[in-house]
């Protein structure tokens, strides 16, 4: 066998080891919360096997650029970084400052910002953005990603590439409530951002719901109570007091209003594109944390849960199966749960360890296994 195909063994964290790390988080609400945030503060919550091992993860949205601020930091994340300047900073960073402390660039990144559709919010910004980005990734150490279909695209650009699950926090989101019963009338629920949807007021059509489900909810406003958190299609806005909208409170306060809504079915269409082929399970991780049975597009980040569907037609037999049979909901969330269990909180299944190990193996490093 030849050299260049033998592995280096992992070297495990010596005992008294303290190593620090720093994250520029791209925002505070969305995925540098999922992320970054939270599973920083669970890592200083934590100490690995009985080796009195110290991990300090830092983040925040100001970039600093002391040199004696990194001396011992071991890598430093930059989330979804794109802007021009944001690219200036990396390369000043890594050219003054890294070469001499040893630090390292990881780029994290939850969504693809190579295909973004051209009706979503988002596609002006990363499309006028994306050699901005690529070259950000390409000077980088490594990259994160959160599902291996995202991953596979951006060893385009960058060969060392690992992924890390999304998880739920379990100290904001507590024990998965028991089924639902049906009220008067079946509650069903969406909540997701304005990136779902073609902007209101422009000439760009298109969104992640089809025009059979549009159809459907207009005419069944009277039968099911409709609820939407944060956004909702803009081809129903001249309904929307014949439906509930809510919208978004703060990070913390986001998974008890989801569950007070009691609602007896989650749906989670998607649009057939390699955008959302790129996409987590995590909406299907917040239904089922809420205790709330789903119905998903039948899509690489759903393709295992039980209610998926390729059609609206299908979508919304399915909408209907579930919101007037509470055995079907019942036995839908059980399955679902036993789906992602292992993935489903960060707390749980050593989530936080293969997180910080997947950080670690950049560097041919892993922590104990804990006793």
């Amino acid at each position: 066998m030849s050299k260049k195909n033998v592995k280096t063994p992992m070297k495990v964290i010596p005992k008294n080891s303290r190593i620090f790390w720093h994250s520029y988080v791209a925002d505070k609400g969305g995925c540098g919360h999922i992320r970054v945030i939270i599973p920083s503060l669970l890592v200083n919550m934590k100490r690995f096997g009985n080796l009195n091992i110290n991990l300090y993860p830092q983040y925040g949205m100001n970039y600093i650029l002391d040199g004696e601020y990194y001396k011992n930091k071991l890598f430093v994340i930059f989330q979804r970084a794109a802007t021009e300047d944001q690219l200036k900073i990396v390369k000043y960073l890594k050219n003054n400052v890294f070469n001499k402390t040893g630090t390292k660039i990881i780029y994290e990144l939850d969504d693809d910002l190579i295909d973004v559709p051209e009706w979503n919010m988002a596609a002006d910004f990363y499309n006028k953005n994306r050699k901005n980005s690529l070259e950000i990734i390409s000077r980088s150490f490594g990259v994160t990603t959160s599902t291996e279909h995202l991953a596979k695209k951006i060893r385009k650009y960058n060969k060392n590439v690992k992924v890390i699950p999304n998880h739920l926090p379990k100290f904001v989101w507590g024990e998965i409530p028991e089924i639902k019963e049906t009220e008067e009338k079946p509650k069903i629920l969406w909540f997701g951002s304005s990136n779902h949807f073609s902007i209101p007021n422009s000439d760009k059509e298109g969104g992640d719901f089809g025009s059979e489900l549009i159809n459907f909810i207009r005419k069944t406003v009277d039968i099911y109570d409709w609820i939407f958190v944060g956004a909702m299609p803009k081809e129903i806005i001249d309904i929307k007091d014949k439906f509930y909208h809510y919208k978004w409170t703060t990070i913390f306060e986001y998974p008890s209003l989801i569950k007070s809504l009691n609602a007896n079915v989650g749906i989670a269409p998607l649009l057939k594109h390699d955008f959302n082929r790129s996409k987590s399970n995590i909406k299907a991780l917040e239904y089922i944390a809420s205790g709330i049975p789903g119905v998903y597009t039948n899509i690489t980040p759903y393709e295992n849960l039980k209610n998926v569907c390729e059609t609206d037609n299908y979508m919304i037999d399915r909408i209907e199966h579930l919101a007037n049979n509470p055995d079907f909901r019942k036995e839908t969330l059980e399955y679902d749960y036993n789906m992602v269990k292992d993935q489903l909180f960060w707390e749980e299944n050593d989530n936080i360890k293969k997180y910080v190990d997947t950080y670690l193996n950049f560097f041919n490093m892993r922590l104990p296994n804990e006793d």
